[in-house]
Protein backbone atom coordinates (compact mmCIF):
# COMPACT_ATOMS: atom_id res chain seq x y z
CA UNK A 1 0.00 0.00 0.00
CA UNK A 2 1.28 3.52 -0.94
CA UNK A 3 1.46 5.67 2.17
CA UNK A 4 -0.86 9.19 1.46
CA UNK A 5 0.76 11.79 0.17
CA UNK A 6 0.25 15.85 2.06
CA UNK A 7 -2.05 18.05 0.14
CA UNK A 8 0.29 19.44 -2.72
CA UNK A 9 -1.27 22.91 -3.63
CA UNK A 10 1.97 24.58 -5.24
CA UNK A 11 1.71 27.90 -6.82
CA UNK A 12 3.42 28.30 -10.00
CA UNK A 13 5.11 31.35 -9.69
CA UNK A 14 7.78 33.68 -11.36
CA UNK A 15 11.73 34.93 -10.54
CA UNK A 16 12.21 38.11 -10.62
CA UNK A 17 15.90 37.30 -11.45
CA UNK A 18 15.52 34.94 -14.11
CA UNK A 19 13.24 37.85 -15.65
CA UNK A 20 16.20 40.89 -14.90
CA UNK A 21 18.59 38.18 -16.76
CA UNK A 22 16.64 38.23 -19.87
CA UNK A 23 15.55 41.40 -20.10
CA UNK A 24 19.34 42.50 -19.45
CA UNK A 25 20.12 40.54 -22.89
CA UNK A 26 17.20 42.29 -24.23
CA UNK A 27 14.38 40.01 -24.47
CA UNK A 28 12.01 40.21 -26.27
CA UNK A 29 13.52 42.82 -28.54
CA UNK A 30 15.68 40.37 -29.52
CA UNK A 31 16.16 36.66 -31.27
CA UNK A 32 17.35 35.22 -27.77
CA UNK A 33 15.08 34.31 -25.74
CA UNK A 34 15.31 31.25 -23.15
CA UNK A 35 12.90 30.09 -21.36
CA UNK A 36 12.28 30.61 -18.14
CA UNK A 37 12.01 27.56 -15.24
CA UNK A 38 8.68 28.32 -13.27
CA UNK A 39 8.72 28.25 -9.66
CA UNK A 40 6.67 26.58 -7.40
CA UNK A 41 5.57 27.53 -3.43
CA UNK A 42 3.61 26.29 -1.50
CA UNK A 43 0.31 28.26 -0.60
CA UNK A 44 0.28 30.85 1.79
CA UNK A 45 -1.64 33.84 4.25
CA UNK A 46 0.42 36.66 3.20
CA UNK A 47 0.70 36.56 -0.69
CA UNK A 48 4.54 37.17 -0.36
CA UNK A 49 6.36 34.01 -1.60
CA UNK A 50 10.03 33.35 -0.96
CA UNK A 51 10.83 32.19 -5.09
CA UNK A 52 13.48 29.30 -4.54
CA UNK A 53 14.57 29.06 -7.97
CA UNK A 54 16.23 26.07 -9.90
CA UNK A 55 18.70 28.62 -10.84
CA UNK A 56 19.94 29.00 -7.22
CA UNK A 57 18.07 32.44 -7.18
CA UNK A 58 16.32 33.38 -3.94
CA UNK A 59 13.36 36.10 -4.86
CA UNK A 60 10.28 37.21 -3.88
CA UNK A 61 6.88 36.86 -5.62
CA UNK A 62 3.70 37.63 -4.86
CA UNK A 63 -0.27 37.10 -6.14
CA UNK A 64 -2.53 39.16 -7.49
CA UNK A 65 -5.83 36.84 -6.24
CA UNK A 66 -8.77 36.96 -3.99
CA UNK A 67 -9.06 34.68 -1.12
CA UNK A 68 -11.95 32.62 -2.47
CA UNK A 69 -10.21 32.32 -5.99
CA UNK A 70 -7.21 30.40 -4.17
CA UNK A 71 -9.50 28.51 -1.31
CA UNK A 72 -11.76 27.10 -4.32
CA UNK A 73 -8.42 26.33 -6.39
CA UNK A 74 -7.23 24.63 -3.22
CA UNK A 75 -10.63 22.68 -2.32
CA UNK A 76 -9.54 21.16 -6.13
CA UNK A 77 -6.59 19.84 -5.30
CA UNK A 78 -7.37 18.37 -1.92
CA UNK A 79 -9.81 15.84 -4.38
CA UNK A 80 -6.49 15.37 -6.21
CA UNK A 81 -5.09 14.18 -3.21
CA UNK A 82 -7.82 12.40 -2.07
CA UNK A 83 -8.55 14.69 0.98
CA UNK A 84 -12.24 14.64 0.96
CA UNK A 85 -13.18 16.46 4.07
CA UNK A 86 -10.70 19.32 3.69
CA UNK A 87 -12.12 19.78 0.35
CA UNK A 88 -15.22 20.20 1.27
CA UNK A 89 -14.16 22.41 4.16
CA UNK A 90 -12.09 24.35 1.47
CA UNK A 91 -15.08 24.61 -0.98
CA UNK A 92 -17.22 26.14 1.67
CA UNK A 93 -15.03 28.55 2.90
CA UNK A 94 -14.10 29.92 -0.68
CA UNK A 95 -18.27 30.31 -0.96
CA UNK A 96 -18.19 32.39 2.34
CA UNK A 97 -15.28 34.50 1.03
CA UNK A 98 -17.29 34.90 -1.73
CA UNK A 99 -20.39 36.31 -0.15
CA UNK A 100 -17.91 39.00 1.66
CA UNK A 101 -16.72 40.03 -1.65
CA UNK A 102 -20.45 40.57 -3.23
CA UNK A 103 -21.07 42.17 -0.18
CA UNK A 104 -18.43 44.77 -0.54
CA UNK A 105 -18.88 45.34 -4.21
CA UNK A 106 -22.60 46.34 -3.73
CA UNK A 107 -22.04 48.40 -1.30
CA UNK A 108 -19.40 50.37 -3.14
CA UNK A 109 -21.81 50.63 -6.01
CA UNK A 110 -23.82 52.71 -4.21
CA UNK A 111 -20.98 54.92 -3.10
CA UNK A 112 -19.07 52.94 0.42
CA UNK A 113 -15.81 53.78 1.08
CA UNK A 114 -13.60 50.54 1.82
CA UNK A 115 -12.79 51.76 5.37
CA UNK A 116 -16.78 52.55 5.74
CA UNK A 117 -17.32 48.92 4.41
CA UNK A 118 -14.36 46.92 6.21
CA UNK A 119 -15.96 48.92 10.00
CA UNK A 120 -19.47 47.27 9.00
CA UNK A 121 -18.30 44.07 8.12
CA UNK A 122 -16.67 43.81 11.03
CA UNK A 123 -20.01 43.29 12.67
CA UNK A 124 -20.70 39.99 10.49
CA UNK A 125 -17.09 38.51 10.57
CA UNK A 126 -17.65 36.25 12.86
CA UNK A 127 -21.07 34.73 12.32
CA UNK A 128 -21.42 33.44 9.10
CA UNK A 129 -25.15 33.04 8.93
CA UNK A 130 -25.49 36.80 9.20
CA UNK A 131 -23.25 37.06 6.27
CA UNK A 132 -25.57 34.87 4.15
CA UNK A 133 -28.33 36.90 5.75
CA UNK A 134 -26.30 39.79 4.21
CA UNK A 135 -25.28 38.23 0.63
CA UNK A 136 -29.36 37.14 0.03
CA UNK A 137 -30.60 40.96 1.49
CA UNK A 138 -28.15 42.55 -0.58
CA UNK A 139 -28.92 40.49 -3.98
CA UNK A 140 -32.20 40.34 -4.00
CA UNK A 141 -32.45 44.15 -3.22
CA UNK A 142 -29.61 44.87 -6.41
CA UNK A 143 -30.83 42.37 -8.74
CA UNK A 144 -34.71 41.86 -7.98
CA UNK A 145 -34.40 38.13 -7.66
CA UNK A 146 -33.02 35.68 -4.83
CA UNK A 147 -29.61 34.10 -5.45
CA UNK A 148 -28.59 30.69 -6.60
CA UNK A 149 -27.77 28.55 -3.07
CA UNK A 150 -26.78 25.01 -1.61
CA UNK A 151 -30.02 23.16 -1.14
CA UNK A 152 -31.00 23.45 2.60
CA UNK A 153 -32.46 20.29 2.91
CA UNK A 154 -29.37 18.41 1.28
CA UNK A 155 -25.84 20.54 0.89
CA UNK A 156 -26.67 22.60 3.62
CA UNK A 157 -26.40 19.79 6.42
CA UNK A 158 -23.96 18.02 4.34
CA UNK A 159 -21.87 20.94 4.77
CA UNK A 160 -22.05 21.26 8.63
CA UNK A 161 -22.07 17.12 8.96
CA UNK A 162 -18.19 17.78 7.88
CA UNK A 163 -17.37 20.71 9.09
CA UNK A 164 -18.84 20.40 12.69
CA UNK A 165 -19.52 16.44 13.40
CA UNK A 166 -16.53 15.25 11.90
CA UNK A 167 -18.04 13.48 9.05
CA UNK A 168 -15.59 12.24 6.34
CA UNK A 169 -17.06 11.99 2.74
CA UNK A 170 -16.66 10.54 -0.37
CA UNK A 171 -14.79 11.52 -3.19
CA UNK A 172 -18.28 11.69 -5.28
CA UNK A 173 -19.99 13.72 -2.56
CA UNK A 174 -16.47 15.75 -1.91
CA UNK A 175 -16.59 16.34 -6.02
CA UNK A 176 -20.46 17.15 -6.07
CA UNK A 177 -20.68 19.51 -3.24
CA UNK A 178 -17.19 21.19 -5.08
CA UNK A 179 -19.79 21.35 -7.92
CA UNK A 180 -22.57 23.20 -6.51
CA UNK A 181 -20.20 25.50 -4.56
CA UNK A 182 -18.81 26.48 -8.11
CA UNK A 183 -22.17 26.63 -9.84
CA UNK A 184 -23.26 29.15 -6.64
CA UNK A 185 -20.15 31.42 -7.45
CA UNK A 186 -19.63 31.77 -10.61
CA UNK A 187 -23.52 32.21 -11.11
CA UNK A 188 -23.42 35.44 -8.97
CA UNK A 189 -20.16 36.12 -9.71
CA UNK A 190 -20.86 36.65 -13.82
CA UNK A 191 -23.74 38.58 -13.24
CA UNK A 192 -22.21 40.86 -10.51
CA UNK A 193 -18.87 41.54 -13.61
CA UNK A 194 -21.95 41.98 -15.99
CA UNK A 195 -24.24 44.84 -13.83
CA UNK A 196 -20.61 46.61 -11.84
CA UNK A 197 -17.40 45.71 -13.41
CA UNK A 198 -16.08 48.82 -12.01
CA UNK A 199 -17.31 47.92 -8.38
CA UNK A 200 -16.10 44.44 -9.40
CA UNK A 201 -12.54 45.58 -10.36
CA UNK A 202 -12.10 48.44 -7.56
CA UNK A 203 -13.09 45.42 -5.01
CA UNK A 204 -10.89 43.37 -5.79
CA UNK A 205 -7.68 45.51 -6.03
CA UNK A 206 -8.97 46.51 -2.30
CA UNK A 207 -9.03 43.04 -1.29
CA UNK A 208 -5.94 41.10 -2.96
CA UNK A 209 -3.41 39.46 -1.75
CA UNK A 210 -1.53 41.92 -3.83
CA UNK A 211 -2.01 45.68 -2.13
CA UNK A 212 -1.87 43.73 0.68
CA UNK A 213 1.46 42.14 0.40
CA UNK A 214 2.55 45.33 -1.16
CA UNK A 215 1.76 46.99 1.62
CA UNK A 216 3.26 45.08 3.76
CA UNK A 217 7.01 45.26 1.61
CA UNK A 218 6.58 48.90 1.63
CA UNK A 219 6.78 49.04 5.28
CA UNK A 220 9.52 46.58 5.40
CA UNK A 221 11.79 48.98 3.10
CA UNK A 222 10.92 52.12 5.36
CA UNK A 223 11.98 50.08 8.86
CA UNK A 224 14.93 48.73 6.83
CA UNK A 225 15.78 51.51 4.48
CA UNK A 226 16.79 48.63 2.30
CA UNK A 227 14.79 48.44 -1.29
CA UNK A 228 12.86 44.85 -2.28
CA UNK A 229 12.36 43.69 -5.63
CA UNK A 230 9.32 41.75 -6.76
CA UNK A 231 7.51 40.07 -9.11
CA UNK A 232 3.57 39.73 -9.23
CA UNK A 233 1.93 37.51 -11.17
CA UNK A 234 -1.84 36.71 -11.48
CA UNK A 235 -2.62 32.98 -10.55
CA UNK A 236 -4.77 31.47 -12.91
CA UNK A 237 -7.93 29.44 -10.55
CA UNK A 238 -10.75 27.88 -12.03
CA UNK A 239 -12.85 30.81 -10.61
CA UNK A 240 -11.46 33.97 -11.87
CA UNK A 241 -12.36 37.82 -11.24
CA UNK A 242 -10.02 39.48 -13.77
CA UNK A 243 -9.34 36.53 -16.38
CA UNK A 244 -12.31 34.60 -15.81
CA UNK A 245 -12.63 31.02 -18.07
CA UNK A 246 -15.67 32.18 -19.63
CA UNK A 247 -14.05 34.67 -21.74
CA UNK A 248 -12.63 32.06 -24.00
CA UNK A 249 -14.20 29.15 -25.45
CA UNK A 250 -10.58 27.36 -25.62
CA UNK A 251 -9.67 27.97 -21.92
CA UNK A 252 -8.12 25.17 -20.30
CA UNK A 253 -10.00 25.84 -17.40
CA UNK A 254 -13.13 24.87 -18.78
CA UNK A 255 -15.79 22.28 -17.43
CA UNK A 256 -16.84 20.47 -14.12
CA UNK A 257 -14.87 20.02 -11.17
CA UNK A 258 -13.99 15.91 -12.60
CA UNK A 259 -12.73 17.55 -16.03
CA UNK A 260 -10.41 20.22 -13.92
CA UNK A 261 -9.13 17.43 -11.60
CA UNK A 262 -6.54 15.98 -14.40
CA UNK A 263 -5.35 19.52 -15.34
CA UNK A 264 -4.71 20.34 -11.92
CA UNK A 265 -2.31 17.45 -11.86
CA UNK A 266 -1.46 18.95 -14.83
CA UNK A 267 -0.14 21.77 -14.13
CA UNK A 268 2.29 20.80 -11.45
CA UNK A 269 4.65 19.18 -13.60
CA UNK A 270 7.88 21.48 -14.57
CA UNK A 271 6.94 24.21 -16.82
CA UNK A 272 8.88 27.46 -18.36
CA UNK A 273 7.60 30.60 -19.28
CA UNK A 274 8.76 32.83 -22.26
CA UNK A 275 8.65 36.37 -22.51
CA UNK A 276 6.88 37.64 -25.26
CA UNK A 277 7.18 41.30 -27.57
CA UNK A 278 3.20 41.31 -28.07
CA UNK A 279 0.46 40.09 -26.63
CA UNK A 280 -0.37 36.80 -28.29
CA UNK A 281 -4.19 36.13 -30.62
CA UNK A 282 -6.27 33.72 -28.86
Amino acid sequence: MEAATAIMMLLDLICFDCIKEQIDKGVPNSAVCEPIPTPFEPINNSGIYQVHCVKGHEAVAIIDNVDFEILFEYSLNAIADGYYREAVSSSASAMERYFEFFVKVVLRSVGAEFSEIDRMWRNLSAQSERQLGAYIALYFDHFGAEPLLLEPNKEVPFRNSVIHKGYVPSEHEAVAFANSVMQVIETSLMTLKNTNPTQTIQTFEYCSYRRKAEEQINNTEKATGKEQNFCCVNIMTTIDVMHGRELNEKDGRLGSVEVRIPNILERREPRRLTLLKEKPEL
